[in-house]
């Protein structure tokens, strides 16, 4: 009798400690509260930053998750990537858009690869499947609707539906700098262009050194000296005329207008002020500093409100595109305005008192290293987070080439950044800095990676979405490589791992037929 009711007792202690444990558990994972035991598997890099935020991603709830088909909660996951991705595929101009596999006409294709949905070819929280570009499904993909092509084309028979995506071939979404008519236009030319600069980089590199300029007593003067030393080339790209437009005399602010409390008026910080292109649009201290009292010149009050570290909502005001495209990008990602925010547990139901213990706490700032990337980044960069300007961007500064080079260098350390302090890349960096090349000639790390595109609007900006131009590599082809190469040595080039990895320090070593195929198809 007393063993069974030692075990009776064993029994109640344990089922009571079981429906604990899971109200617990149902409580962290539906009403707030740590969900970092809750992760069934490490996500992708890219969704690292904010992979505790699970709303992000599951947008349906409980209910929805018992009473859904698999189907319709398949739809609402790809919903859900597209808001953060639909910009990015309209952007890439998508091979394979969701049209092409709707309706009666798409039944075949979807039954072979349903790519109307995201989850098809990426699963999350599967590292030990997950390739390159978050792709989940095996290399040989392409059979599933393209078995045909080693007859339809004589240059594709015998070629193993594996290398498909081989660089310099297809990829799935992005062929913008791949499909044929291209290839056949572009092919040909020198490996290296006569004149090889960059348009819209040239443009921005001008303008620092016309804000120095105007620095001196007659800014209007100065504009007209700076563009009368301009080299041809950028005269020719309409440099002059955009130039012009930066200069309004009214606008134009010096040393002594800068209005802030004593303790932050010292000479470096106005000095680099009174020459950069916040002085010359009339953008005062308070602006950034002090937003909710900008136009104040009450030193006390400035002072009550000022912010020693203004962060990305003050800089997008005035910089849109650069703080949007940051969002997208690893480096600001857990900024994005789509990414949920901490919940909210009802706290005002006297039932539901107890849910105080699950209230969630905001995602904690992502630091270097908590990156997947930590081991090839400096060790003393770790510590530093991300998610905010300044961390690459020195804002008195006028010149930007700190951000361009050394600030990326400051926390990245692995092969192929050390080798471009030897590369011709740099070489014509170095060349260009001190004035023995013009405008846009050299090259960094930010014009290859942060590339300077034209917005919507047609104004051009430096994007700030690294992502977009890095995997696949082949999407720097059309706005970086081919402003200074011909599109062979770009395919080539980026195609030679050994060559990406020293920082393109000499030639191809192999060589991708996709030009040449295209031309045979041409004849």
């Amino acid at each position: 009798m007393s063993f069974l009711k030692k075990t009776w007792v064993l029994w109640t202690v344990w089922g009571l400690g079981s429906l604990l444990a899971g109200g617990a558990l149902a409580g962290i994972l539906f009403v707030g509260g740590p969900r970092s035991m809750m992760l069934i598997g490490e996500t992708t890099s890219a969704h690292k930053q904010f992979e505790l935020a699970c709303e992000s991603c599951h947008t349906t709830g409980i209910v929805e998750n018992l009473t859904k088909s698999p189907k319709k909660l398949q739809k609402a996951m790809t919903k859900a990537c597209l808001t953060c991705h639909k910009d990015e595929k309209k952007v890439s101009n998508d091979s394979h858009p969701t049209k092409k596999f709707r309706g009666a006409k798409g039944a075949k294709l979807r039954a072979a690869l349903n790519a109307q949905q995201c989850g098809t070819c990426h699963m999350e929280h599967t590292p030990e499947i997950t390739r390159a570009n978050a792709v989940t499904l095996p290399r040989d993909l392409c059979s599933a609707c393209h078995q045909e092509i080693g007859e339809e084309r004589a240059t594709h028979k015998g070629l193993g539906f594996e290398t498909c995506a081989s660089s310099g071939c297809h990829n799935f979404h992005d062929n913008t700098a791949l499909y044929e008519s291209l290839l056949v236009k572009n092919s040909g030319g020198d490996w290296l262009k006569a004149s090889p600069v960059h348009a819209h980089i040239a443009h921005g590199r001008a303008v620092p050194l016309l804000f120095a300029s105007l620095s001196d007593q007659d800014p209007i003067k100065a504009l007209e000296d700076f563009v009368a030393d301009l080299p041809e080339s950028s005269k020719e790209q309409g440099a002059i005329d955009k130039l012009a437009k930066l200069v309004d005399e009214d606008k134009i602010l010096k040393a002594g207008d800068a209005i802030a409390p004593a303790a932050y008026v010292t000479a470096d910080a106005v000095g680099k002020w009174s020459s950069s292109a916040h002085a010359l649009n009339g953008v005062n201290c308070g602006a950034c500093h002090a937003p909710d009292v900008a136009q104040s010149t009450d030193l006390s009050e400035l002072e009550q409100n000022w912010i020693e570290e203004p962060g990305l909502t003050v800089c997008a005001d005035c910089h849109r595109e650069q703080a949007k495209t940051f969002t997208y990008g690893k480096h600001g990602m857990s900024l994005h305005p789509k990414i949920s925010k901490p919940r909210k547990p009802p706290t005002d139901n006297p039932l539901l008192a107890a849910v105080f213990l699950f209230e969630d706490q905001p995602v904690p700032p992502f630091k270097v290293g908590d990156s997947y990337l930590a081991p090839k980044m400096h060790k003393e960069a770790h510590g530093r987070e991300l998610g905010s300007c300044g961390t690459c961007h020195k804002p008195h500064d006028v010149d930007l080439k700190d951000a361009a080079v050394e600030s990326c260098v400051g926390c990245h350390d692995d092969t192929h950044t050390r080798n471009y302090f030897k590369s011709p890349h740099y070489e014509a960096w170095q060349a260009e800095l001190a004035g023995n090349a013009e405008p846009g000639s050299g090259v960094t790390c930010a014009d290859c990676h942060m590339p300077k595109i034209e917005g919507r609007g047609g104004d051009v900006f430096t994007t700030h979405n690294q992502n977009a131009y890095f995997r696949p590599n082949e999407k720097m082809i059309r706005p970086v490589c081919m402003s200074c190469h011909s599109l062979d040595f770009s395919i080539d080039a980026l195609a030679d791992p050994n060559l990406v990895e020293n920082n393109f320090n000499g030639r191809p070593a192999v060589h991708i037929e996709s030009i040449d195929w295209a031309l045979s198809r041409e004849r």
